[in-house]
């Protein structure tokens, strides 16, 4: 109820309005050239950092002002009005943090803004993300010890906003949006603080907003590069920069500015304004914040300009059906970020923030990382969905609608580990995975050990008998289908061993049993194979699931008979001289498109049916030691009564 709540207040109670003339259609998007960034005002381009620093970045820069957000505003003091609170709490799950509150004055405003801050017990300065939020410091966590915001808030009684005023029932609403706990374990600090202390989100917000108090008009008619709610936000965004660069908990160099939706647009233009954040995440910004204008799919400049007017300065308004005269589009915005890290996140199902013209965008801005020997995305192809690339630019595209979910935030603080504290990643740092899902079948990449196809069989038998024979599975044009024996133990074992690969295979199950087989990796970890299309929500035994341990995150297994795909990163555990497991294994894996195991970490194998137990030979118990031994084993197809089929079967070993 809380997370639909949120929902519904950050779209402002309404649902998108139909536009007559939105298109959501990829065939009939713009295809006008997209203005040089790298040109300076004469068209010069640059090709040197000198060059983008002195002449070519303030260029870009003041398109921007001028036409999109409006003028840059003026820093002022910031100071805390009265004491700053330092509590410390047990926040779920028994974890010890500090919270901090603090009512900041801007320079010469009478209005006061809330800031609160949670921060990890640690005996070192931290990085912390700082981010907006739209509905009150009290609706992004329960803690009742959070102030009530005093802010005007957009009416929404279900969600304890009553008279433009936050109640106890608003307390927690969005806390799915803002995953404290789970940060503060990574070792990041969480700030935030409601947009409408800077600027009631309303087209009449002028007057209450801090604008006035720096010299700015309260209405009438405006200048064209007047800046509006979005320009207010960003300013906001770097005066609490500067309150939290004071603090001897925070790390001043690694204070990482991160938005969603609208106030991911503010994230962007507060990352441009203020180079002072180490790294700029913008969550589904959409028009006018990551993705192209000039592309007409979703919203466009007419739509966002009709509904909230106030969010940009006067001119932007111009160019509403004129998109292609825009002197500037939005990897501009991005590119003002470079040379710092910065990500990009989208949601397959976001259409109206065109996930699309947000990567392209992404791609776009590269030249801005290069020019500075750096490399951006690192690709041109946009990814499949849950499956994040990038090097200095991140990006993913999500499974799910518009929203900031704990996944998305997972991928912000992996990337921050890398880009900007280097850390190693979790796992060993193999390139990254791009699964191969489609269309099928799949053709194997370079270097990868083919078990099921044409050039296989050409090869040699890949698999052996669970006693090291020949196998009795029948083969048609390429495809290998399961021949129970009534005892679920006529699996069949590849020749080939690995430790850490990349795994494809594709299978169509039979109803029979309903489809039960499954994936042995190293013969100790089952991923299931199982008819379960209908299965809501899925369970450990169900297919995706890593078998008696993790059920998938979605369901996304399709009905019997259909080819099917999984695509597997394994990492095994890694033993020492014993055998015995030191470092976990981890397992992430897509089906049919779909992210259904991320990263499980895993020890021991917790089903009791794998093949060195049930069906054990001397083959298979020589296999195990090896296994034991070398940490290398191989990949078994299961026999579990189900004549299911397989086919384009591949390892790509990650360390050979």
């Amino acid at each position: 109820m809380a997370a639909a709540a949120c929902l519904l207040l950050a779209t402002g109670g309404l649902a998108v309005p139909a536009e007559p003339a939105v298109n959501y259609d990829e065939a009939k998007v713009g295809t006008s050239a997209l203005p040089d960034l790298l040109a300076g005002p004469n068209g010069t381009r640059a090709t040197s950092v000198a060059a983008w620093r002195d002449t070519v970045r303030p260029h870009q820069f003041a398109l921007l002002e001028k036409n999109l957000f409006g003028r840059r505003l003026p820093a002022v003091d910031v100071t805390a009005a009265g004491a700053v609170e330092r509590t410390p709490v047990t926040l779920a799950g028994d974890l010890p943090a500090v919270r901090v509150q603090a009512r900041l004055r801007m320079g010469d405003a009478a209005n006061l803004v809330d800031v609160l801050l949670y921060l990890p017990r640690s005996d070192r300065p931290v990085p912390v993300f700082l981010g907006l939020n739209f509905h009150g410091n009290q609706a992004e966590h329960p803690d009742p010890g959070i102030r009530l915001c005093s802010a005007w808030l957009a009416d929404a009684a279900g969600a304890g906003i009553v008279g433009n005023r936050a109640g106890a029932g608003s307390r927690g609403i969005c806390a799915q949006r803002w995953p404290v706990e789970r940060m503060l374990e990574r070792g990041y600090g969480m700030a935030t603080a409601c947009c409408g202390d800077f600027f009631p989100d309303r087209p009449d917000g002028r007057g209450d907003s801090l604008l006035p108090a720096l010299g700015r008009p309260a209405g009438g008619d405006l200048p064209d590069d007047e800046p509006g709610a979005i320009g207010a936000w960003a300013w906001g965004l770097s005066r609490i920069l500067d309150w939290l660069r004071t603090l001897p908990e925070v790390d001043p160099g690694r204070v990482i500015v991160v938005g969603h939706s609208r106030l991911g647009k503010a994230a962007l233009w507060a990352g441009a304004c203020n180079e002072r954040f180490a790294m700029v995440v913008s969550n589904e910004s959409g028009c006018a914040g990551a993705a192209l204008s000039r592309r007409n799919f979703g919203e466009s400049v007419a739509a966002i300009g009709r509904r909230f007017p106030h969010w940009f300065c006067p001119a932007f308004a111009r160019f509403a059906g004129r998109e292609t005269e825009m002197p500037f589009d939005q990897h501009v915005l991005l590119a003002m970020a470079a040379p710092r890290p910065l990500y990009v996140a989208s949601a397959g199902e976001d259409r109206w923030a065109d996930p699309r013209g947000e990567f392209l965008a992404a791609v776009a801005a590269g030249p801005a990382w290069k020019l500075h020997d750096l490399e951006g995305l690192g690709t041109t192809d946009w990814p499949p969905v849950d499956t994040p690339v990038g090097r200095t630019i991140g990006y993913h595209v999500r499974t799910g609608r518009h929203d900031l979910i704990d996944y998305d935030w997972e991928r912000f603080a992996d990337f921050a580990d890398r880009t900007l504290l280097g850390r190693p990643p979790a796992g060993p740092d193999h390139p990254a995975f791009h699964p191969l899902q489609a269309p099928l079948p799949v053709q194997p990449p370079p270097g990868a050990i083919l078990l099921i196809g044409a050039a296989a069989a050409a090869a040699g038998p890949a698999f052996t008998s669970t006693a090291g024979g020949a196998i009795d599975w029948p083969v048609r044009d390429g495809v290998l289908e399961v021949r129970p024996n009534g005892a679920r133990s006529n699996h069949i074992v590849s020749r080939a061993s690995f430790r850490d690969a990349d795994i494809h295979v594709e299978f169509a199950t039979n109803p029979a049993a309903r489809g039960n087989s499954g994936i042995y990796l190293h013969g100790h970890y089952e991923l299931q194979i199982y008819d379960s299309a209908n299965a809501q929500p899925p369970g450990d035994q169900d297919q995706g699931a890593l078998y008696r341990y993790a059920a998938p995150i979605v369901n996304a297994a399709r009905p019997a008979g259909e080819w099917q795909v999984f695509d597997i990163r394994f990492i095994a555990p890694r033993r020492d001289a014993a055998g015995r497991i030191t470092t976990p294994g981890r397992v992430t894996a897509w089906l049919n498109g779909r992210l259904v195991q991320n990263g499980v970490a895993f020890t021991e194998p917790r089903s009791p049916f794998h093949p060195y137990l049930h069906g054990a030979t001397d083959h298979l118990r020589r296999i195990e030691s090896r296994l034991l031994e070398t940490g290398q084993g191989p990949l078994f197809l299961q026999d579990h009564d189900s004549p299911t089929r397989f086919r384009n079967v591949w390892i790509l070993p990650l360390d050979r």
